[in-house]
């Protein structure tokens, strides 16, 4: 008899899981963060050849897995909590030490398979007028509603090549893969959104 088919990662999430085993496991697993350059700050070997059309797109992440799944696309919710970002979010979105942020972790699975891990840090002063609505946006894509908003600019990429184990998913069999990633800011008017992507290993589309 062959070896047994190994099991796909299983991740908590708001629906199914536990958001505070989810917290700790993060907390456990999560051990610094990527190092996030602007994506002109890439040469020779590190250039990410095979992952620029994906990295480099300015069109809508979400709408681009739908097409390529054929429909089969859904966002998984990991975590929406407000708490305090990252230094250097914090440092991107102009937000002083003590202001927080809606923090909103998930994944986005095509054909049942997570592809992407996305970050998204909405600060205090950003939800308010129409853009109170991102409050409650339970599994909903964040993107598609960016992009719905003719209001919206879109500031230049920061782009990381990051291992595997950095991430705060501890059920990722790989952990040893280097994964590309990348972060914007999407503004409108004076107030900004931050989301990062980090293409996981089961994502393989990058023509």
């Amino acid at each position: 008899m062959g070896q047994p088919m190994p099991r796909r990662p299983v991740f908590s999430d708001l629906a199914t899981g536990s958001p505070t085993l989810y917290a700790l496991q993060l907390n456990r697993c999560y051990c610094h963060e990527p190092n996030w350059l602007p994506a002109n700050q890439f040469v020779g070997a590190q250039r990410p050849l095979t992952a620029a059309p994906w990295l480099l797109d300015t069109g809508s992440l979400t709408a681009h897995l739908r097409r390529k799944s054929g429909g089969h696309f859904r966002v998984q919710v990991l975590s929406q909590r407000w708490g305090l970002p990252r230094l250097s979010e914090r440092r991107l979105l102009g937000m002083g030490d003590r202001d927080w942020g809606l923090i909103r972790e998930v994944l986005l699975c095509c054909h049942d398979q997570p592809w992407v891990y996305a970050r998204s840090i909405l600060p205090a002063r950003s939800l308010s007028g129409h853009l109170r609505r991102l409050r409650g946006l339970d599994s909903r894509p964040l993107g598609h509603l960016l992009f719905t908003d003719r209001s919206m600019r879109r500031i230049p990429y920061e782009i990381c090549h990051t291992a595997a184990a950095d991430l705060p998913l501890c059920e990722l069999q790989d952990s040893a893969a280097m994964l590309w990633g990348r972060r914007s800011c999407f503004v409108f008017g004076e107030r900004p959104i931050m989301v990062s992507e980090i293409f996981l290993p089961d994502f393989q589309p990058w023509c």
